[in-house]
C-alpha cells in the first residue's frame, strides 16, 4: 500500500485498544490519506463484565481515537456505523475503495457496498468454526487452532471472502489469559500480512462456507468450556509438534526430528492429512539422515501411504529419475527390514516400477541386494 492509497477505517471514538493499534500500524505502513469513521460509546444490552478465567496482565489505557487521528494527521469523523448517508458522503468525497475494521458493530450491506475493493475484518478465530462474539470459547469447544482470520465481509456476520488464517502458537504453560493476549497479537500480524500481500497483488479470496453464525454462549456454557482448557492446550501442543516434525522431515533437520520425538515419541507413526508417516516424508524428500534417525527410533520401514506406496518405493524415485546417485537411503531402509516385494494398492512392487521406467541397472542392483541377504 502506498501513501497515495485512500482508505477508511471503522473504529470506536472512545479509548479502544484495537482502534489505537490498527491506526498506528497503518501509519507505520505508510498510509497518510485515512478517513476514520469512529462510532460513539453506547451501552450494549448483552454486555457482561464477568471473567471466566483468572486474569492478572495489565496494559496502559489507550488514547481517545480523536487524539490519535490528530497526531497522525488522519481525518476523524464521529458517526454511527449505521449512518449510511453520512458515511456515503464522506467516502465518495474522498474516492475511497477499501475499508479496514479496527472496531465496529455489525455493518449492514449498504455500508459494505460503498467500498468496491471490500471491507477487511480480522476475526479472532477460525471462520466459520468460531464465528460470532464468543470466538475464544468456540475455539476451545471445537478443538480448533487459536488464531485470527482475515476476510472481506459481506452482509452476514463473520462471513464473506476468506483471505488467510494467522495461527497463534500455544505454549505448554500458557494460561487462558496468555493465549487470549497472544491471539490479539496475531490480529496485528494478520493486518501486516494483509498489507504485504495486497502490495504484491497476492491476495487470494475464497468464499467462506458459513451457513449460520454461532449463537452467543451462556455464562454456564463458558464456565464448562474453560474446564476443558488444559485438554485443548495439550491437543494444540501435539498438533504443533507434529507439524514441526513433518517440516523437519521435509527439510532434513535431524536435530529437530530428535527433539520432537523425545517430547512426543508416539508421533513416530502418526500420519499427515495425506496419510504419510514421518518416514515416508523423509524418504520422499531423500533425507537419509532423517530416515536413519526415524528408523533408529522404531519407525516401521514398511508402513505405507494411502495407495500402499512404501518408503522404499519413494526412496528409489530419485535414483530412478537420475536426480540422485546416492544409494545410502535404499541400503538403510533394507537394513531396517524394508520388504522389496511389498505391493501397493495396484498390486505392484518396487521392481515393477523400476522396470516400467527403464531403470534396469538399478533393478538389477536391488535384486543383487536381495540375493546377498539370502
Amino acid at each position: 500500500m502506498t501513501q497515495r492509497d485512500r482508505i477508511a477505517v471503522f473504529a470506536y471514538a472512545f479509548p479502544h485498544r484495537k482502534s489505537q493499534d490498527f491506526l498506528c500500524e497503518l501509519a507505520l505502513a505508510g498510509f497518510r490519506n485515512v478517513l476514520v469513521l469512529a462510532a460513539p460509546w453506547k451501552k450494549l444490552p448483552h454486555g457482561s463484565s464477568e471473567s471466566f478465567f483468572p486474569t492478572g496482565l495489565s496494559s496502559a489505557k489507550p488514547h481517545y481515537t480523536a487524539t490519535i487521528c490528530q497526531v497522525l494527521g488522519y481525518d476523524f469523523v464521529e458517526t454511527e456505523h449505521s449512518d449510511l448517508d453520512r458515511i456515503r458522503l464522506e467516502v465518495e468525497a474522498r474516492g475511497i475503495s477499501l475499508a479496514v475494521i479496527a472496531g465496529a458493530r455489525i455493518l449492514k450491506s449498504p455500508i459494505i457496498n460503498l467500498f468496491p475493493e471490500g471491507v477487511l475484518n480480522i476475526h479472532p478465530g477460525m471462520i466459520p468454526e468460531t464465528s460470532g462474539l464468543d470466538a475464544f470459547f468456540y475455539t476451545i469447544k471445537r478443538k480448533c487452532p487459536m488464531g485470527a482470520t482475515a476476510h472481506f465481509i459481506d452482509g452476514r456476520v463473520d462471513a464473506g471472502d476468506l483471505l488467510f488464517f494467522e495461527e497463534t502458537l500455544v505454549g505448554a504453560e500458557d494460561s487462558p489469559e496468555m493465549v487470549q493476549r497472544n491471539n490479539y497479537q496475531s490480529q496485528i500480524r494478520a493486518l501486516r500480512r494483509f498489507i504485504a500481500l495486497r502490495d504484491k497483488g497476492e491476495l487470494t479470496p475464497t468464499e467462506a462456507n458459513r451457513p449460520r453464525k454461532n449463537d452467543p454462549m451462556t455464562a454456564e456454557e463458558k464456565r464448562e468450556i474453560m474446564r476443558t482448557f488444559a485438554l485443548w492446550r495439550s491437543g494444540r501442543l501435539i498438533e504443533q509438534a507434529f507439524r514441526a516434525l513433518i517440516s523437519a522431515c521435509e527439510t532434513g533437520q535431524v536435530d529437530i526430528v530428535a527433539a520432537q520425538l523425545k517430547a512426543f515419541p508416539a508421533m513416530i507413526e502418526r500420519r499427515t492429512a495425506q496419510g504419510w508417516t514421518p518416514l515416508i516424508v523423509a524418504a520422499f524428500n531423500q533425507h537419509h539422515g532423517v530416515a536413519k534417525a526415524l528408523l533408529e527410533r522404531g519407525a516401521d520401514p514398511n508402513a505405507s501411504g494411502r495407495n500402499g506406496t512404501t518408503p522404499l518405493m519413494y526412496a528409489k524415485t530419485a535414483l530412478q529419475n537420475g536426480t540422485s546417485g546416492d544409494r545410502s537411503l535404499i541400503l538403510t531402509l533394507l537394513e531396517a527390514g524394508a520388504d522389496l516385494h511389498r505391493t501397493d494398492c495396484f498390486g505392484k512392487d518396487v521392481f515393477h516400477y523400476l522396470e516400467k521406467s527403464g531403470a534396469i541397472e538399478l533393478r538389477d542392483w536391488m535384486r543383487s541386494l536381495e540375493k546377498d541377504a539370502k
